[in-house]
């Protein structure tokens, strides 16, 4: 059997690139160049092996051809082989993570339960046992510390224009009765808005668009609300009892027969008179405006009977004096009562107003007004314990000094 023919290896010799390094040449190269050394190497050791395979059978020889390692790959360019340095170690594939199985619906999640931290084991414990009352802190007792000094002045002061009791050196005090003291002697003051339905109200008007106006029951809540400042002035300058709102705008029910209250009447005289009730209001207000304050009122009163005011000759036939005195004078009343429909209940001017005729301007309007289509004569007016002043002023408006008509309220 001829010999197989060995191929030449072909070198080629391309053009030398510089090299970037000094000395020797980069690791790539040299395996280049050691894989030539070992092509020629393996070649004549090929040459060898073709003159052995011509004495063997050829059984033989198709083992051996099947078995052999082929040589390496003739190298036709200076390019290195693709293949890894033979320093550097083997890649070795990791393997893949190990994905874990999402479930397709939250609810199906298992939810881990937070550990409860036992700082001591459970005991048993009876339902009715009571647990010792906790220990309460300690009190402090509370520093008093004193608001005023008593350096034996003057405790108390009357003012001599509005008669106000106040004490100078307390602040609250003395600023109450600067807001009295005002509203004595200028008068209450009254916004422009309560004023203009205060005019809608008006019973007399006067030249120097001042008028006089009525407050009812019927009258809406900011009104009676403003009426009744206006007569916690009047009680307070004239000492007399505050009236509740349930009794100021109340009605009273009366009979037309015999004009007297149905509480005094007999069982004969209320069944006869049932078809003949009236109801009617107990209180009226009279307010006396100019500009936007208040300056005189009068609260009328329906009343049914009243006491004769008895000259001092008189009063020692028919001896009865009447419960509330005066500060300088009293009056005496008749024992006896007579037919009277307006009753004055407190009637009073601001200070700074007072001598102009306000005090009479608004009794003869409340005599005129007072029940409807019916003007009250005069002696059938009383007025309600009179003052001092308040007595002067019923005998100026009747003109004689007894005979004028007092009611017990």
């Amino acid at each position: 059997m001829a010999s197989l023919p060995t191929k030449k290896i072909v070198r080629t010799y391309a053009r030398q690139k510089r090299s970037l390094y000094d000395g020797e040449p980069p690791a790539k190269r040299r395996r280049v160049e050691n894989a030539d050394a070992t092509v020629e190497a393996t070649s004549s050791a090929t040459q060898s092996e073709a003159a052995t395979i011509e004495s063997i059978t050829p059984l033989e020889s198709y083992n051996l051809a099947t078995s052999s390692p082929k040589g390496p790959p003739a190298i036709w360019s200076d390019e290195a082989p693709r293949s890894s340095p033979p320093s550097s170690p083997a890649p070795t594939s990791s393997p893949p993570p190990i994905q874990k199985r999402r479930a397709v619906f939250a609810v199906f999640r298992k939810q881990s339960k937070p550990k409860i931290e036992t700082k001591r084991p459970l005991t048993e414990r009876s339902h009715n046992a009571q647990s010792p009352p906790r220990p309460l802190p300690p009190t402090k007792s509370r520093r008093m510390v004193q608001m005023q000094l008593d350096l034996a002045s003057e405790s108390r002061k009357t003012c001599k224009t509005c008669g106000m009791e106040y004490i100078p050196s307390n602040a609250e005090d003395f600023a109450l009765h600067r807001k009295f003291h005002a509203m004595n002697i200028g008068g209450v003051d009254f916004t422009k808005a309560t004023v203009e339905q205060l005019r809608k109200k008006q019973v007399w008007s006067g030249g120097d668009g001042s008028f006089i106006a009525v407050v009812g029951r019927k009258d809406t809540l900011a009104l009676r609300n403003r009426t009744r400042d206006v007569l916690k002035v009047v009680n307070t300058e004239l000492g007399a009892v505050t009236i509740s709102d349930e009794e100021l705008w109340s009605q009273i029910r009366t009979s037309d027969a015999g004009n007297a209250p149905l509480s005094d009447a007999t069982e004969t005289d209320r069944s006869n008179a049932q078809s003949r009730l009236a109801t009617v209001d107990r209180f009226k207000t009279y307010v006396y405006i100019r500009g936007q304050k208040c300056i005189g009122a009068c609260l009328t009163e329906r009343i049914w009977e009243a006491h004769t005011v008895l000259a001092q000759d008189d009063a020692s036939a028919q001896p009865r004096q009447l419960p509330f005195e005066s500060k300088s004078s009293s009056i005496s009343i008749s024992a006896e009562s007579t037919r009277a429909l307006l009753g004055i209940s407190r009637i009073w001017t601001s200070n700074q107003h007072r001598m102009q005729g306000i005090a009479t301007t608004l009794l003869d309007c409340a005599r005129s007004e007072f029940l409807y289509g019916l003007t009250v004569e005069k002696d059938e007016v009383a007025f309600s314990q009179p003052t001092e002043s308040g007595g002067n002023l019923a005998r100026r408006w009747h003109g004689r000094e007894h005979g004028w008509r007092v009611y017990i309220d």
